[in-house]
């Protein structure tokens, strides 16, 4: 008896940690900008991301999951970030960091701003500089199909523990800002969340994008038992179920992030503006997918949309 629980045991370890290898790794979303240009094949532009994405994939040492550099001399200078999730352990920080560097220039083939994020890391490299800079676009949030049964509590509560995280990643240093925490309601169902910003920006400025991220929250998630709204600069989660390692994942030392929820192709989008249809493909292709969290949608809301309007009142 005793053997076949350290079995089981030892299968529900194994289990786990597939579940989290593979949601670690699982895309969100990427966004291709076709505002910045493209470079040709063999060029020096090529060359020199070529190098910072070999070298920022061979840097063995991120601190704080935080990596920002750039390369090459004007005009073909190429700058670079990453940022991990800040309960992400370096191991699979790196991973998920050599793992964007491989797929986003296949992803964005010859363009000259690109972005890509995983559940454990973000990516984005481009001809301009924009580091120290707070940049809301493009972003786009996923949201689970269950609703909860007390919306105006639950997101009264939610919104509350949001300013909090807001206020307390903000306050972070220029290596790490990043926070996570609960709350509970009155029917002891308990709200967990996280929130960062990417540790270049000052504190105003990490502040003004993650109010610019929950002041979407009833056009995203309002009465979902989960959501998220990601950004270049910043983002926030939140579930009813705990989805960072614990409360230490503040600590200076990392912690191993949970499974992501996974996304579905874009739902119906009424009362908001429909993607360009860029957007609009780039999301069909992700497929359906389950997690412990529940199903989720994945809204896109690209920085391209006012250009997108714009070429059609032309036609008028």
């Amino acid at each position: 008896m005793a053997s076949s629980r350290l079995l089981f045991f030892l299968c529900s370890i194994l289990l786990h940690s597939v579940s989290l290898t593979i949601a670690q790794q699982t895309m969100l979303y990427h966004f291709c900008s076709n505002d910045k240009g493209i470079f040709t094949s063999n060029s020096t532009y090529q060359a020199n991301l070529n190098h910072l994405l070999s070298s920022l994939s061979s840097n063995t040492h991120i601190d704080n999951g935080f990596y920002n550099a750039s390369y090459g001399e004007t005009p073909d200078t190429v700058n670079a970030m990453a940022l991990c999730r800040g309960d992400t352990k370096p191991e699979s920080c790196q991973s998920c960091i050599n793992n964007s560097t491989q797929e986003l220039t296949k992803f964005c083939p010859n363009k000259k701003e690109a972005f890509i994020w995983y559940d454990a890391c973000m990516l984005r490299y481009s001809n301009r500089s924009f580091f120290g800079n707070m940049e809301f676009g493009p972003y786009f949030w996923m949201y689970n199909l269950e609703n909860v049964t007390n919306a105006n509590q639950f997101i009264h509560v939610l919104k509350d523990l949001l300013d909090d995280l807001q206020e307390k990643a903000a306050s972070g240093g220029s290596l790490r800002k990043f926070a996570t925490g609960n709350a509970t309601i009155q029917s002891s169902q308990t709200i967990y969340a996280l929130v960062q910003c990417t540790p270049d920006l000052s504190k105003r400025e990490c502040s003004n994008c993650l109010t610019n991220a929950s002041g979407l929250l009833p056009a995203c998630c309002g009465g979902r038992k989960g959501g998220r709204v990601v950004s270049p600069s910043c983002n926030f989660r939140y579930e009813t179920e705990r989805f960072y390692d614990d409360p230490t994942a503040n600590a200076p030392t990392p912690s191993p992030s949970q499974p992501s929820p996974t996304s579905q192709p874009p739902a119906s989008q009424e009362g908001l503006i429909p993607p360009p249809p860029q957007a609009a493909n780039t999301a069909t292709q992700k497929g359906k997918e389950n997690s412990k969290s529940g199903t989720f949608v994945l809204i896109l809301v690209p920085l391209l949309i006012l250009q997108y309007l714009s070429s059609l009142s032309g036609l008028f």
